[in-house]
């Protein structure tokens, strides 16, 4: 049965241990650790391929040069040395269809595109709204009964990628701190200093390289959804999941995909993701790596940081409640139900957080788990399919 591994980050033979069970399954990708004391230095990948660094402790600075090109910004604004870039005419064009023709479209698709057009201001986008075509891509098509409708919402994978750039004016160090993600490609450096702690995940063959070098929670727009659906949450996403056209499956174009979230107990849900990925590819491995939630001034109301795991799906009536406490590193497999409870965290999946891979848990625990706990509001979550069949496709493998 799969168990989750749990250690914490700062604990070197338990992280280690951690790393080598899982190098078994990932071989694939090196997990490892770096601690700047102070001073300057400068990030690079071990094994020539692409490394990403998520800060779990401390604070510091990286060096962006002159004409640095991000996609943050439509959260809190970026500092007035940068400037967002002209929005490409055909994209424009094509949000311009969805703004005139807005009332065609299925409801529940309308507050995913009323976000993608927010983010245009005059003569610019900016922002990245990969993750709303993750949502859209959850909503049953049609998404429109008019064919210009539905050719501009399927336009909108082919201009993902180029919109939404700001690009800076001069060069300088600019601040990061815990929760921010870092990332090099082959043959790159970044210039670092200050006194921090980073997880890091490198994956030496990692071909075209699309993770962004810095991305700074604070200029990341809140985006509800997953583990936080409350209408003000804290949920913010430096390294979502990319498709390039509608209905595409696989693993993604990222090996890896990165939210933080603070979890409420109110709007967690049980689940799990299947051992065989729904759309083909790589079974979706889950980490958590727990953040301080003072660090954004969110208050933990006295409440209790856990997370509740079931390893065997046949024995809902069997939960493990594991406390947890800032810098602990947790590995969930697939096929081990969980739910995370009262804490900020860093989700990071390997290969990415896959479109409709994710069996919702908290009905078959109130029918089947004699008392464990279970989310009475998210009882009504539909699935494709019964946790039986499931179990039963899963054993015929």
């Amino acid at each position: 049965m799969p168990e989750v591994s749990l250690c914490h980050m700062d604990d070197a033979p338990a992280f280690a241990a951690v790393c080598e069970r899982l190098r078994e399954e990932h071989p694939e990708l090196v997990f490892g650790r770096v601690e700047l004391v102070g001073g300057e230095s400068e990030l690079a990948a071990d094994h020539g391929g692409t490394r990403v660094f998520w800060l779990y402790r401390g604070e510091g600075e990286a060096f962006l040069p002159d004409g640095y090109r991000t996609k943050e910004g439509d959260g809190h604004r970026l500092p007035d040395m940068y400037a967002a870039e002209p929005i490409d005419p055909a994209f424009a064009a094509v949000l311009a269809v969805l703004r005139a023709k807005a009332d065609v479209l299925r409801t529940e698709a309308r507050p995913v595109i009323d976000a993608i057009l927010s983010r245009q201001s005059g003569a610019g986008y900016v922002g990245d709204y990969a993750n709303d075509l993750w949502k859209l891509e959850h909503i049953e098509r049609p998404w429109s009964g008019d064919d210009a409708v539905e050719r501009a919402l399927e336009a909108l994978w082919v201009h993902c990628a180029g919109a939404g750039h700001s690009r800076k004016r001069g060069a300088s160090f600019e601040p990061i701190m815990e929760g921010d993600q870092l990332a090099v490609g082959p043959g790159e450096t970044l210039r670092v200093r200050g006194a921090f702690a980073c997880l890091t995940i490198e994956k030496p063959a990692a071909g075209v390289h699309r993770v962004p070098s810095v991305m700074r929670l604070r200029y990341l727009r809140d985006s509800s959804g997953g583990c936080n659906f409350d209408f003000d949450p804290f949920r913010r996403l430096p390294l979502t999941w990319r498709m390039d056209r509608p209905g595409e499956r696989g693993d993604g174009a990222n090996f890896v995909n990165s939210h933080v979230v603070n979890i409420a107990k109110e709007t967690s849900p049980s689940h799990f993701h299947p051992p065989a990925a729904t759309g083909g590819g790589k079974p979706q491995h889950e980490f958590y790596l727990v953040l301080d939630p003072l660090a954004y001034g969110l208050s933990t109301h006295g409440r209790r940081a856990q997370l509740y795991t079931w390893p065997d799906l046949r024995r809902l009536d069997r939960m493990s409640a594991h406390d947890l406490r800032p810098g602990d590193f947790v590995h969930i497999p697939p096929g081990t139900g969980h739910r995370g409870i009262d804490v900020f965290v860093n989700v990071i999946t390997v290969p990415g957080f896959k479109p409709h891979n994710e069996y919702y848990l908290d009905a078959d625990l109130r029918d089947r788990g004699r008392g464990v706990p279970f989310n009475e509001g998210l009882t009504g979550i539909k699935n494709y399919g019964s946790l039986d069949e499931l179990l039963r496709e899963r054993d015929a493998r």
